[in-house]
């Protein structure tokens, strides 16, 4: 008795060992869980000191305002105007650029000035630039109505947020903001003289323009010879800016005439119904296919229905998708139907934006500001075109008798291989509506009774006309079942067994008999 009391006392005690052990290994893992945990968001936090909380300048916001106060940065660590930034200087010329140019914009109407924007670039550099100026949206930089475009300054905008790290590191991590913004003022600037006439290249100094300005800057181009000189002999700089201007002045946006391409409506065919006819999908393409947001198809009859690949109804696509057009046989007049379709794209914008000063505008210069990437342009195509049609009545028949067969199953398919229609066969003809164009009848279920010895029949459509095809099924001949049923043939067989075991024991019988006697 004693020895199974202890025997049950060790299993327990082995039980309470092994839960215990359980439960120090849980307590482990949560251990190094929480430890991995700390450390992952310690790791963040360092980070996120070294980002700059500030948006970039290509995304400052997805719709730039009306309206901006300007405002110029101090450029020292007590709040003091300083000096002006510059970082290129070559003998005599030195390269400057003003210090920080940024916006503030007030967002829920109190009068303060709650959201900073992203730097904002100077345009005409002989002019003032101050801060607590109102800046008012003006023209778009590649707007159909300035005498001179500047597509290039989208370029310059989407590729400034950074510079290369061998430029960067040249200067300390709370220099390399302003740098940035130097850099990228100096590239406005001289893309500006190359477009204006003053310059024609990033090697090339150009020409004064005399001007009775201040003396500061006595020229009508925004940097004089000298100072491109300075940036050209720059070894540091120099043929980053230099490969920053050429590719801006090479720099065609897409967004500035967004196209559709044409549909080529030959490659269009079409299914059929006893109540409609349907197109194939239609795919709609541009060349701006990277700003390709969607499309809406609209017609001109509201009982053309516009719909998805699947048959469903809808009117506006994304690029990827097709459409089908489903036309009610109704709409076949006089052998044809006539489609008139609009299409209209629609494609994101990237577009910089000048704005000037409300007040005194004429000795302001102009700012620079923003990407937009929520605006959207349109572009419109008609997709207009007829389809003729015409008539076939298909009869099928018995090629002995000519009367019409039931249950044979008949495919059209047009000249591509497309079923365009298929049916079982009635007592009655079929009488179908089919676009111009070569068809082909392949009886894919011949009927039970029948012989089809050509399951393939082609015919033409042609405009306003009836087409008539026999297809003809000949009959099978009976033929009498002469063989008989396996169970009748072994009864047969066994029986002329056993009727011959008899006659071959009667025989043996009457042998014996003759020999006794």
């Amino acid at each position: 008795m004693s020895s199974k009391i202890s025997s049950r006392t060790k299993v327990k005690k082995t039980k309470a060992n092994k839960s215990e052990a359980k439960f120090d290994k849980a307590m482990n893992d949560i251990k190094k869980i929480a430890f991995i945990s700390c450390s992952i968001i310690g790791v963040l936090l360092i980070v996120s000191l070294f980002i700059d909380p500030n948006e970039s300048y290509a995304a400052v916001v997805e719709e730039l305002p009306n309206t901006f106060t300007s405002v110029m940065e101090p450029a020292d660590a007590s709040g003091g105007p300083g000096t002006l930034a510059h970082y290129i200087s070559y003998e005599d010329t030195v390269v400057t650029t003003p210090r920080a140019f940024y916006g503030m914009v007030d967002n829920d109407g109190d009068g303060g000035t709650e959201t900073r924007l992203a730097n904002i670039y100077c345009m005409d550099r002989r002019l003032l630039m101050e801060g607590d100026v109102i800046y008012q949206k003006d023209q778009s930089v590649i707007d159909p109505a300035l005498a001179v475009k500047y597509p290039g300054l989208i370029y310059i905008i989407e590729n400034g947020d950074t510079l290369p790290t061998n430029i960067l590191n040249t200067v300390s991590s709370d220099e390399q903001g302003t740098l940035i913004y130097y850099i990228n003022q100096i590239i406005v600037w001289w893309y500006l003289d190359i477009v204006n006439g003053y310059s024609t290249g990033p090697t090339d100094p150009g020409r004064n323009e005399d001007y009775s300005g201040p003396a500061a800057h006595p020229y009508i181009n925004n940097l004089s010879v000298e100072e491109k000189t300075a940036i050209i002999n720059n070894t540091t700089y120099g043929p980053y800016i230099a490969e920053v201007l050429t590719n801006a002045m090479n720099y065609v946006p897409s967004s500035t005439t967004p196209t559709l391409d044409d549909i080529d409506t030959s490659t269009i065919t079409y299914t059929m119904t006893d109540e409609y006819i349907e197109t194939s999908p239609i795919t709609i393409t541009s060349t701006n296919s990277s700003n390709f947001l969607n499309y809406t198809v609209r017609t001109n009859n509201e009982n053309i229905t516009v719909l998805n690949e699947n048959g469903v109804e809808q009117t506006t696509f994304s690029p990827n998708e097709k459409f089908k057009l489903r036309i009610p046989m109704s709409e076949v007049v006089d052998y044809k139907i006539n489609l008139q379709v609009s299409i209209s794209g629609n494609f994101s914008v990237h577009n910089a934006y000048f704005y000037t000063a409300q007040s005194n505008p004429s000795e302001y210069q102009r700012a620079l500001l923003g990407l937009i990437t929520s605006d959207t342009v349109t572009d419109e195509i008609p997709l207009e075109f007829e389809i003729p049609t015409g008539r076939v009545i298909i009869s099928k028949q018995n090629s002995e008798t000519g009367a019409r067969i039931t249950g044979a199953v008949l495919s059209i398919t047009d000249k591509t291989g497309k079923e365009v229609y298929r049916y079982e066969t009635t007592n009655n003809d079929m009488d179908l509506t089919l676009p111009v164009g070569t068809y082909t009848i392949t009886e894919t279920v011949i009927p039970e009774g029948y012989n089809a010895e050509v399951t393939t029949t082609t015919f033409e459509i042609t405009e306003g006309e009836t087409t008539e095809v026999v297809i003809e099924n000949t009959p099978t001949i009976d033929v009498p079942n002469t063989s008989l049923d396996s169970n009748i043939v072994y009864i047969i067989g066994a029986g002329i067994i056993v009727v011959g075991i008899i006659l071959i024991v009667v025989a043996m019988k009457s042998t014996n008999a003759k020999k006794k006697k």
